[in-house]
């Protein structure tokens, strides 16, 4: 059971990025809010890498009032790059926002109508652009339709914006800058993907496994079964056993640098916000990288 007097202070953050259904439909309305769903698939190809696809069409079938589309692989991804949903620039981000009439100044709430992991990955976004308030809604568009609110297939126009995103490099790391710091005893290097990857079962990116010296922390640990985030306690409990500390730098990483969002996340809500960085291409270009280190734990099944 866990002691009320350490709760509150654990959950004092949560609010700041969290918002329940319940309290975004007594906000619906307000003239600074917006809503986006960000809605995306993943298909495993038949190479057993992955392949991103459009959740337009889920968005158009039923969304909650006044939110708007965007489409992360399209709208919110630098699609030059050899890597899928690599950070964009700052005028596409800044194309992006005037596209779903968002100003700077905007409360913006993001969901997605299947995992949270998209909606994470666009918070993450949000957040190494300098966007101030940005909330995800816990347990997503499922969530909505549990209280019994509306969803509507309406597609409202919106306003006119302007936008100034200010990019914050700090809070991202690439391949080469990762390899050459490794080892680093201050830095905890974190693995998104399940423990059957980590392990080297299952699909992979090329190379079975996980970048030698991290540490698995599935992206499924921080959710409950309703995908909505766990307290903060059991949040706590995952990062202590992973031996992040405060004084070591996070960085995290899993396929294409969308579940790594996740565990950045999580941290956000017990107040770690400093010295986090994600690997934006994560192992579909490690793994591309002979003579960058990988591990297994497991011998990998046939095929794998």
């Amino acid at each position: 059971m866990t002691n009320k007097s350490t709760e509150q202070p654990l959950n004092e953050y949560r609010d700041q990025y969290l918002i329940s259904a319940q309290r975004l439909s007594e906000r619906l309305g307000e003239s600074s809010l917006r809503v986006i769903d960000v809605t995306m698939h993943l298909k495993v190809l038949p190479s057993g890498d992955f392949s991103g696809v459009s959740g337009r069409g889920d968005y158009e079938a039923g969304h909650i009032p006044s939110a708007v589309y965007l489409d992360l692989q399209n709208d919110l991804s630098d699609n030059t790059s050899a890597f899928r949903f690599t950070v964009p620039s700052v005028a596409q981000f800044d194309a992006a926002m005037q596209l779903a009439g968002i100003s700077d100044t905007d409360t913006v709430v993001l969901y997605a109508a299947n995992h949270p992991m998209w909606a994470c990955r666009v918070w993450w976004l949000f957040k190494i652009f300098g966007h101030q308030q940005v909330l995800v809604l816990d347990g997503g568009l499922p969530a909505w339709q549990a209280q019994g609110l509306a969803v509507s297939t309406a597609i409202e126009p919106v306003p006119a914006t302007a936008y100034c995103a200010r990019y914050q490099a700090e809070h991202v790391i690439d391949g080469a800058r990762l390899a050459a710091q490794l080892p680093d005893s201050k830095l905890c290097l974190l693995n998104a993907l399940s423990k059957q990857q980590f392990d080297g079962i299952g699909p992979h990116y090329g190379r079975p496994g996980h970048i030698q010296g991290s540490v698995s922390t599935p992206y499924s640990q921080f959710l409950t079964n309703l995908f909505c985030f766990e307290d903060a306690a059991a949040l706590q409990l995952i990062f202590d056993e992973a031996g992040v500390t405060p004084d070591k730098t996070v960085a995290t990483y899993c396929g294409g640098g969308i579940a790594a969002a996740i565990p950045i996340f999580a941290l956000a809500l017990l107040g770690r916000t400093e010295n986090i960085m994600l690997y934006d291409h994560s192992l579909s270009e490690w793994a591309a990288r002979d003579e960058w280190p990988m591990a297994i734990t497991t011998a990998p099944r046939a095929g794998a």
